[in-house]
């Protein structure tokens, strides 16, 4: 299945998807002690720990494909919330105004091709690209 990048822009402009994604992010950073670096903006897109954390968590093979250069493999909203945990979902959902279920399901729909659009060398840019990207993702 060819993902249509209008597709994936019209998603991404839905207020609801991009509070979705703006609070997963925020719940990738804000795990753990944080150690006292140069704190970057509020709402800090850590696309390095969501990844880490799909991958650690059994979708590790979808994750590389949309890292990598070939074809993206589908992840179901069911296996995203198994990866990232209810908790994590719940926060997330709640944030944007809808059920975990959905938001799950929301998710799965965007976030192979934003890791995709994320990564085109196949491998993750540096930190300040990446904010970069996501600010312009975002709309900021």
């Amino acid at each position: 299945m060819a993902v249509d990048l209008n597709q994936i822009m019209k998603l991404m402009s839905d207020p609801q998807i991009q509070s979705l994604l703006k609070g997963l992010f925020s719940q990738m950073s804000g795990g753990g002690g944080g150690g006292g670096g140069g704190g970057g903006g509020g709402g800090q897109a850590n696309l390095s720990g969501l990844v880490d954390q799909l991958s650690k968590s059994g979708l590790g093979p979808q994750v590389q494909s949309w890292i990598g250069t070939g074809k993206n493999e589908n992840v179901t909203g069911a296996q995203l919330q198994q990866a990232l945990g209810g908790g994590t979902l719940e926060h997330v959902a709640e944030e944007a105004g809808t059920t975990p279920r959905q938001a799950a399901d929301d998710l799965a729909k965007v976030l192979p091709e934003i890791v995709n659009q994320a990564t085109p060398q196949g491998q993750m840019p540096d930190p300040q690209q990446l904010q970069q990207m996501m600010g312009k993702l975002f709309g900021q």
